[in-house]
């Protein structure tokens, strides 16, 4: 389909927007608890020289298979704060936003003009914005939407853009396993040419050698357990349940969909539409980590049909005729809000709120040792501060889950009738908790004695 936009316009104000979204991007602070462990995970690979298969991490889990096929996703974490501390960090997660926003304005900018096409694509990344945690899950944000422009290109003609995709989802594939989206995103294609007897040869070869490529790769989740990852039934924790509809991100994503569903249902869709959006919609539903990829999912099918209906009701839209004028200052406008952006960067948060996390606890745990049972949302933590103390449970979840340590803690620190059974088992020594767990009570009543403490945590210490 032919661009409405000025070919220098269609590359200067996805710059312009990407930028908008570095500058906003790197000024979050750090804040993601999972961000911990991936760090520690990064700094393990480097060290070794090899891909984590195993958990090194945990005192409950040790040598029990685990990997996750993110190795590369955080290897450029762990570098990129090896290389310029939180600063590095927060770079590093604003560079990944911007990509995922220059590519969901390509996007819009296909079907629509640069004033309808902006706040499209505003809409799609502000729905984003809660995801914006740093881990490699950042790599799915920005690259999902990067192999969707490449397909519709492809799908426009463009041999070599269908082909890159392909490049795009073999790099995906060792940053995280939401690489299965975009193996996905080309098949529905292939599919789509198929259905609507257009050429396949290059779409179809394109999600061959994806699938081949992705099989082939000795550090990426295995495509079948990389779906599962996707679209596998949620494991109690935020990011892997529904939305609630009554936060403010549930309602804009209720909004955004509520919008889509009005818009082509007035306006039609189609069948590439359908196969697209239905499936990620379910996705969205299920988990709240995949809201944003329906909103940027939606772009290009909304961008038309919103065109078409503004330009029937509204008539002060007639500026957008007059884009020949104003596209030879987007370049500019690029420039100097890419330059703005880059100037932001030595106002990056310093580092993460360390508030959270028991801090105060690090010396007295690096100076002890014996099995500690911890916090779950500390575990991260400690896994990185106090490396050589390995953890009870922590964020990863998946190597707990399944041999009872989450049900086992669950029971310790609420006191239920298990609780001594479970501290005797694992020979627990020390434990570190917020000061309200019934745990914590239970304990001093046992005379256990206390190491460290604060307002927001204290460790005890098994007596002898």
């Amino acid at each position: 389909m032919r661009r409405v936009v000025a070919p220098l316009s269609a590359s200067a104000i996805p710059l312009a927007v990407a930028a908008a979204a570095f500058a906003l991007a790197v000024g979050l602070p750090a804040g993601d608890p999972d961000m911990w462990w991936h760090l520690a995970s990064g700094r393990w690979t480097v060290e070794h020289g090899v891909g984590m298969r195993v958990d090194v991490f945990s005192s409950t889990a040790t040598g029990e298979p685990y990997a996750l096929g993110q190795w590369l996703g955080e290897v450029v974490l762990y570098e990129a704060y090896a290389l310029a501390g939180w600063t590095g960090v927060a770079v590093l997660r604003a560079s990944l936003i911007a990509l995922a926003a220059f590519a969901v304005t390509r996007l819009a900018l296909r079907h629509a003009p640069a004033h309808v096409a902006i706040p499209l694509a505003a809409a799609a990344i502000l729905l984003s914005k809660p995801t914006w945690t740093d881990r490699p899950q950042l790599f799915t944000l920005a690259l999902f939407p990067v192999v969707l422009e490449l397909c519709l290109a492809a799908r426009a003609g463009s041999r070599a853009a269908v082909f890159a995709a392909v490049g795009v989802v073999a790099f995906w594939a060792n940053t995280h396993g939401g690489y299965a989206l975009g193996v996905a995103i080309l098949w529905i294609f292939a599919l789509e040419a198929v259905l609507e007897r257009r050429p396949v040869i290059a779409q179809l070869a394109a999600a061959i050698a994806a699938t081949v490529v992705v099989g082939a790769e000795p550090g990426a989740l295995p495509l079948l357990r990389a779906v599962g990852h996707v679209a596998g039934p949620t494991v109690r924790i935020v990011e892997e349940s529904p939305v609630d509809p009554l936060t403010p991100f549930g309602a804009l994503f209720a909004l955004f969909v509520g919008a889509t569903l009005v818009v082509l249902m007035l306006r039609g869709g189609s069948l590439l539409g359908a196969l697209v959006l239905v499936p990620v919609l379910v996705l969205a539903l299920s988990a709240q980590r995949h809201v944003p990829l329906f909103g940027f999912a939606a772009v290009p099918f909304l961008a038309g049909p919103i065109t078409a209906w503004a330009h029937e009701v509204s008539t002060t839209l007639k500026w957008g005729k007059q884009r020949g004028g104003r596209s030879r200052l987007a370049l500019p406008l690029a420039g100097a809000l890419w330059l703005g952006a880059l100037v932001s960067v030595p106002t990056a948060a310093p580092g993460p709120d360390l508030r959270p996390y028991p801090v105060g606890a690090v010396d007295a745990l690096a100076a002890s040792g014996g099995i500690l049972l911890n916090e779950y949302d500390w575990g991260g933590y400690l896994i990185w501060a106090v490396p050589t103390r390995p953890v009870f449970v922590d964020g990863r979840l998946y190597p707990f889950a399944g041999n009872g340590v989450i049900r086992q803690y669950q029971e310790a620190i609420h006191v239920l009738p298990p609780w001594r059974a479970v501290i005797e088992r694992w020979n627990v020594a020390q434990v570190l908790l917020r000061p309200d767990r019934a745990l914590v009570q239970a304990l001093r009543d046992e005379r256990w004695t206390v190491r460290s403490q604060d307002e927001g945590f204290v460790l005890l210490e098994r007596p002898r």
